[in-house]
């Protein structure tokens, strides 16, 4: 049994899952005055409350945190509570509907609100955030009534297209978001991709970018390729890796990866047919390797007919079939589906959740997402972690007899001129180990 956290009336959804001023939020946020009840979602066990110091939580101030992984596979945190309010500690059980707390204005905030934030298994630890709107939708208020929270969270529908859909006018195909092909290998620029993102664009709806991968071009020239082409499209969304042509090994696909984010392209993840991607040579990649999400190819029995009459159903058994270590994120189930203005076939894919989770999927913003919490690093502390960084790899080389690192005994030119002894005390001392100090700087 799922529980709102909070009861109707008492709040407004004030921003929601995703992009938001450059960065991405992993949370919900419900406007309400301070002191406002916050309820348990689910049965479960207090990691931190109460005990936790007043203000010691980055960017929330306080918090409450519930792992509830037993009861309904989650960990719930509850950001900018009122620590005075907050009625659990660590090692408390709490029941669903159990009121824990309430809200505050502690912590980086632009006013009163709830931060709210849901991680899947095995929990905040070790777990991804996901969009809280598709669970808290429907759930039961505090006292037995059903919500609503703000984001709409259905099956959405969407096309992908190339080409060979010269003439589609895609504005008007009524489907909910739209993947266009960027090229093929390293000579063949889709000649309809600047004129199909043109179109789409107008519709305001979620849009992301394909490459069809080969094995016999050079991965930097189909780089190059998909980079001229993405810019010529202005942008707007990531792009997946088709990953569908024999021959393609696992090492090439972490190649093309690496090298489009190292022209600062956005890789959402990879396409491909479920049994192709297990039998690539290399062994199965993960999901990561591939770029973070899964766009699976996986049609059975090929239906005909509108896009959204022929969806064989979010249970579908495909749904449940991971390529990896991850299930898929998209679907894509037929290449028979009609669209207004298309009636001789076109690629049907789906998507399970918000438009707003959606576009955060297609920007990137899952694979490269911080917490609010995790997002409040100064710029001395990011200077001090990438100083850490560099004297780490200079040991690590060092160790594995790279000629290029001299020393250890009379201090490397690379760490300041210090020794080993003296680079993992600076390393200590940056991180803010007591009792460390550096000695080149005192």
């Amino acid at each position: 049994m799922v529980t709102h956290p909070m009861k109707p009336g008492t709040y407004t959804v004030s921003s929601g899952y995703g992009s938001r001023w450059g960065a991405f939020h992993a949370g919900l946020d419900f406007a309400c005055p301070v002191g406002t009840p916050i309820y348990a979602p689910a049965d479960g066990v207090v990691v931190q409350g109460k005990d936790r110091a007043q203000g010691s939580v980055s960017g929330f101030g306080s918090w409450i945190w519930l792992d509830c992984q037993a009861s309904v596979g989650k960990d719930f945190i509850f950001g900018h509570v009122h620590h005075p309010g907050i009625l659990v500690k660590a090692g408390d059980r709490v029941k669903a509907g159990q009121q824990i707390g309430v809200s505050g204005n502690e912590g980086k905030t632009t006013g009163p609100h709830v931060h709210a934030e849901v991680w899947g298994s095995p929990g905040r630890t070790g777990g991804r955030h996901q969009d809280p709107a598709p669970y808290f939708t429907g759930a039961t208020a505090p006292g037995g009534t059903t919500t609503k929270t703000g984001a709409t969270v259905s099956t959405l529908y969407g096309i992908d297209v190339s080409e060979w859909q010269d003439g589609l006018y895609l504005a008007g195909t009524g489907v909910d978001f739209c993947v266009i092909r960027l090229a093929f290998g390293a000579s063949k620029a889709d000649r309809c991709a600047a004129s199909h993102a043109k179109d789409w664009k107008t519709t305001g709806k979620p849009v992301s970018y394909y490459h069809y991968l080969t094995p016999w071009d050079a991965i930097a020239a189909q780089a190059d390729l998909v980079k001229r082409q993405w810019d010529a499209c202005g942008r707007g969304g990531g792009v997946w890796i088709d990953v569908e042509e024999p021959g393609i090994t696992r090492a090439q696909v972490v190649a093309f990866r690496d090298a489009l984010r190292s022209r600062g392209v956005t890789v959402i993840g990879a396409y491909s047919r479920a049994n192709f991607w297990e039998s690539l040579p290399g062994g199965e990649p993960t999901a990561a390797e591939g770029g973070g999400a899964i766009w699976v190819s996986h049609y059975g029995q090929q239906p005909y007919g509108p896009i959204r009459s022929i969806y064989p159903g979010d249970t579908a058994s495909q749904w449940s079939y991971p390529l990896g270590d991850r299930k898929p994120d998209l679907w894509q189930w037929t290449d028979r589906a009609t669209v207004p203005g298309w009636t001789s076939g076109v690629d049907a894919n789906a998507y399970r959740g918000s438009v707003e989770s959606l576009r955060a999927l297609f920007t990137g913003g899952e694979s490269a997402t911080t917490s609010e919490e995790d997002d409040m690093f100064t710029d001395s502390d990011r200077a001090a972690l990438l100083d850490c960084r560099a004297m780490l790899q200079t040991l690590c080389a060092q160790d594995m007899g790279d000629a290029n690192i001299t020393g250890p005994y009379g201090g490397w030119p690379q760490t300041g001129g210090r020794t080993r002894t003296d680079t993992l005390a600076a390393i200590a001392a940056k991180l803010g180990v007591p009792g460390t100090t550096d000695t080149k700087e005192n």
